[in-house]
């Protein structure tokens, strides 16, 4: 449906959006979700007055170019979540020597080197020459959409020559956290993410987030760079709909009865031990309740993913899994007993409205927006308190009147959608290029 408030005499914006993340991954994580689902929405008749053009960044030169057929179907497809294994577990025999220099400087610009190498040999495939773009016109929008942290030319200097060349900047910050909690994460992603973030605080024209707590989160980070963003800020709450297929059944041990479901990257702010410090409380009085795990190994973790894939009941009553369909990733949550997100800390919390709007009970931690996230219809937990989640887990696996309430409760949940999300973004694009700062 059209915006009636939209004058559609007016010409089209050009927003040119950087997917270059998106195409080059080849597995799908939360901001490649919201990427493909909202570029995929705003290049349709729906808004007349916006013109998509996504756009990719070689590693291999600076500047922007168009995509490739190729990489134009691939933008519309979401394909399968990150696999489970470790990293470093491809190397074979030379697996525990990667483990031990895999975070070390020289280890580190050799991956960097390594990208940069693929990129050219990508460009060269492609015959990319033709489709170089070579300056966004003046009047047309950047929309910095991903986490695009490690492009080739650093926001600080590409940021200044776009806003020279009268190009309105828009950003989406998904969350701030490497600069609220950087033990969480590797010096080099704190350091990136800094300048990242530095340079659109002072650059940028408006700011895209996805929750009322990264708003406020990004208002403070900015108050102490001596830049106000009051009234510069939108929310476009991330939509749950994120499947148009029948579910496709995961197959589990027979020695699971029910499960508990943890959906996530594992890395140091996901707590999953949490998790598995309860799980193993309970496991021994309760011999049907499994624990499925559904995400990629991140970094910081190796303690972590050790302990699981030690645990006498992995591969048993113990799943982590990885490189799933959205229709199988639908199927564990229909079928969970219990979805917990244990984070320290969210900027929103996207397995938690997926849960809800599939029916499951979820019991989330106070971390940051993961209450925002569940709107009233989720049990909360301290992140440091196994206790607590033991406690709350029980009463569903002892008190079937309160589980069954909890059900009804998460199928009572409203939750925002992809259209409703692409329509704040797409009025976000507006007011950037309606904004008195972006004619400074």
């Amino acid at each position: 449906m059209r915006d009636p408030q939209v004058d559609h005499s007016t010409s089209r914006v050009k927003v040119y959006t950087e997917v270059t993340d998106t195409i080059s991954i080849s597995y799908t994580t939360g901001i490649q979700r919201v990427v493909r689902e909202i570029v995929s929405r705003l290049d349709t008749p729906d808004y007349p007055d916006i013109e998509v053009i996504p756009v990719f960044s070689p590693a291999a030169q600076r500047g922007f170019r168009l995509l490739t057929d190729t990489e134009t179907r691939a933008l519309h497809i979401h394909p399968a979540g990150g696999q489970a294994g470790r990293r470093a577990d491809k190397f074979g025999p030379l697996a525990p020597v990667v483990k031990v220099l895999g975070d070390t400087k020289i280890v580190y610009q050799t991956r960097i080197r390594y990208r940069q190498a693929r990129s050219f040999l990508r460009e060269r495939r492609f015959h990319t020459g033709n489709l170089a773009v070579e300056r966004f016109e003046s009047g047309s929008v950047f929309f910095d959409i991903e986490g695009s942290w490690f492009d080739p030319e650093p926001r600080s200097t590409l940021l200044p020559k776009l806003r020279q060349d009268g190009v309105h900047l828009l950003v989406f910050i998904h969350d701030v956290m490497p600069a609220l909690y950087p033990e969480w994460f590797d010096p080099r992603q704190v350091s990136a993410f800094t300048d990242w973030l530095t340079a659109h605080v002072t650059n940028s024209t408006r700011f895209l987030t996805n929750s009322r707590c990264t708003s406020n989160d990004l208002l403070k980070i900015a108050s102490r760079m001596g830049v106000d963003l009051t009234g510069r800020i939108h929310q476009a709450a991330l939509g749950a709909d994120f499947v148009d297929r029948p579910p496709v059944a995961v197959r589990l041990p027979n020695s699971i009865d029910k499960y508990l479901l943890v959906v996530g990257t594992v890395e140091p702010r996901k707590n999953h031990q949490l998790v598995l410090n309860a799980w193993d409380e309970l496991r021994r009085t309760n011999p049907g309740l499994g624990l499925v795990l559904v995400g990629k190994e991140g970094w910081m973790v190796d303690d972590l993913v050790n302990r699981i894939r030690s645990h006498e009941e992995f591969g048993n009553r113990l799943q982590w899994l990885g490189g799933l369909t959205d229709a199988e990733l639908l199927w564990l949550y229909q079928n969970a007993f219990i979805t917990v997100a244990p984070s320290r800390y969210e900027g929103l919390g996207v397995p938690v409205i997926e849960a809800l709007v599939n029916g499951s009970p979820a019991i989330v931690s106070t971390g940051g927006a993961l209450p925002e996230a569940g709107e009233g219809h989720t049990e909360l937990v301290d992140p440091d308190s196994v206790g607590d989640l033991v406690h709350l887990i029980l009463r569903h696996i002892e008190e079937p009147d309160h589980h069954e309430r909890m059900v009804s409760s998460a199928l009572s949940f409203e939750p925002p959608n992809w259209d409703e999300t692409t329509a704040a973004v797409a009025q976000a694009i507006r007011s950037t290029v309606e904004s008195p700062q972006s004619k400074n």
